[in-house]
């Protein structure tokens, strides 16, 4: 895209070989080197996002097929960049992009505009190009900013205000952009300032132009994006609702089961099986929808009554437990309850029998596989001993990978997924739950939230494999007795939370790796999304 590889490109400044950042001075040969570009990949397709190290082979191609000079390499990546990602972005309505130009195109000297915290104030002098861009641009619909800083387009990037961006900017400007773009996989243009520095620069208006009004009407791209997404998920769990799907009647049990519904959590698993579903059915039937995502939420809430059973926790979503309030027997059978009414749900939706059956077996897996990986934590609790970090490892493959797995799976198959992108999701559930778990032990540390030392932590896993004999044997008396200082001080002894660090970012880059291969663009872009949101300080 545009702006990552820019950013790339400012990275490789400091490098041994640093890429020359030159941009045509000569207009005919900046839209020369463009629109062969362009030609290029209207036949030889490629699905964004592209990494840099394939943005730089297209270039070097490109470059030795027309005899560019080798100088504008960088210049010819942006334009892979952004020929790359044109389709995407020319779906995308101009009331959801956003047009970004650096204040330094105002005329220093002339400028009559009014500078604030959220950048320049447009007085309409005429004295620059900038107001030029902006009426036109306003007068598609487009969100407009002038600004040297980032934190204002930062914002609107992260909460899904904008679906698209068009950034006229420096690398300094697209550098603090970088994070944001990057994380949120958010379609975008870059278009390189043709004279730089800190002030009066200049840009290819004719090139600004045509990006600005480009639009694709016979596209049939449609982003799925994840903010609207989520808020329809959660419009799914609603008392009417509920009760509608469930066969409930007025009985305590039907509601303690309506209430583990209502309760909380950030209801990712059927965000999932939405999503999975929307991006290979774009007519998706709403009542199947229903089904399958009260379905997957029905199993994730049932194994979390029986793992607080088996945990003994007292408390989730700041509220007693229910086997703390009702006692283990009712607890066991509203879990039970869930099960059963997950189950049916699929039944009773309108799927081919092919399909349905297919989805039960993806749905028993799953649950065998949490099965094995719960009986293989308590039997290892019960033991008292500590496992090796690739035991661990298995064991978050069985019982969280799977479960997005399920859910992953269930909405792409009853939206007729292909076998290629099956296999895809399988491998991404796989490293999406061990990335999670992961993850969430890190977050244990830094919030020193340690529940009578478990022995389960990768964290403790990773530091009885790293530590000496004699630091490994006060380990085991160290979590006997709960000294969480002499934890903390042995993590920090031996840079455990570093290198759990590690090991997370070595499965991130193999999730977006995996995620590169999908060929379905919209799910592609939403997955990424995904992984910016949930990894953001990791990535």
């Amino acid at each position: 895209m545009g702006w990552e590889l820019m950013v790339d490109i400012k990275r490789q400044m400091k490098s041994e070989n640093p890429l020359s950042l030159a941009v045509p001075a000569d207009g005919k040969l900046r839209d020369d080197i463009r629109k062969r570009v362009d030609a290029h990949f209207s036949v030889n397709l490629a699905t964004p996002p592209v990494s840099y190290v394939k943005l730089a082979g297209y270039a070097d191609n490109l470059l030795a097929l027309h005899n560019w000079d080798i100088s504008f390499k960088a210049f010819v990546m942006v334009c892979c960049g952004n020929a790359i990602w044109r389709p995407v972005v020319g779906a995308i309505p101009f009331n959801r992009r956003m047009l970004l130009l650096p204040q330094c195109l105002r005329n220093s000297k002339k400028c009559k505009g009014e500078l604030d915290e959220l950048g320049l104030l447009c007085s309409e002098c005429g004295n620059c190009n900038i107001q030029g861009f902006l009426q036109e641009a306003e007068k598609l619909g487009y969100l407009t900013i002038v600004t040297e800083g980032t934190v204002i387009a930062s914002s609107l990037v992260e909460s899904n205000q904008v679906d698209a961006i068009i950034g006229v900017s420096c690398l300094e400007v697209l550098q603090k952009m970088f994070d944001s773009v990057r994380k949120y996989c958010v379609p975008s243009i870059g278009i390189p300032l043709v004279t730089c520095g800190c002030s009066d620069t200049t840009a290819d208006a004719g090139w600004i132009s045509e990006e600005i009004n480009h639009i694709d009407l016979n596209s049939g791209f449609r982003s799925l994006n994840i903010n609207g997404l989520s808020a329809k998920t959660n419009a799914l769990f609603t008392e009417p609702m509920i009760a509608g799907l469930l066969e409930l009647s007025d009985s305590s049990t039907s509601a303690a089961v309506k209430e583990i519904l209502l309760t909380g959590g950030k209801r990712i698993r059927p965000l999932l099986t939405l999503l999975a579903y929307e991006a290979f059915n774009e007519n998706p039937d709403e009542d199947i929808l229903k089904h399958l995502v009260m379905s997957v939420e029905c199993f994730h809430k049932a194994s979390l009554i029986h793992d607080d059973i088996e945990d003994n926790d007292s408390e989730r979503y700041g509220k007693e437990t229910m086997h703390a309030r009702y006692g283990i027997p009712v607890a066991i059978n509203l879990g039970d309850l869930l099960l059963g009414e997950g189950y049916r749900l699929i039944a009773e939706c309108n799927l081919e029998k092919g399909i349905s059956g297919e989805i039960f077996k993806i749905v028993a897996g799953g649950h065998r596989s949490m099965c094995i990986g719960q009986g293989a934590e308590l039997m290892t609790r019960h033991k008292g001993v500590i496992l090796p970090v690739d035991d661990i490892l298995i064991i978050f493959a069985n019982k969280t990978s799977s479960a997005f797995k399920v859910a992953l799976l269930t909405g792409a198959i009853a939206g007729g997924a292909d076998e290629a992108s099956i296999r895809l999701l399988d491998q991404f559930s796989y490293l999406l739950g061990l990335a999670y778990q992961l993850k969430d032990d890190l977050e244990d540390l830094t919030g020193n939230n340690f529940n009578n030392f478990p022995n389960l932590s990768v964290l403790v896993a990773m530091l009885n494999e790293k530590a000496n004999d004699t630091d490994r044997i006060s380990l085991q008396e160290i979590i006997l007795q709960d000294k969480t200082e002499d934890l903390l001080r042995m993590f920090e002894k031996y840079a455990v939370k570093d290198k759990i660090t590690d090991l997370l970012k070595e499965y991130l880059a193999k999730t977006e790796l995996c995620i590169e291969n999908f060929q379905n663009i919209r799910l592609k872009l939403a997955l990424n999304e995904i992984m910016g949101k949930a990894f953001r300080d990791f990535l």
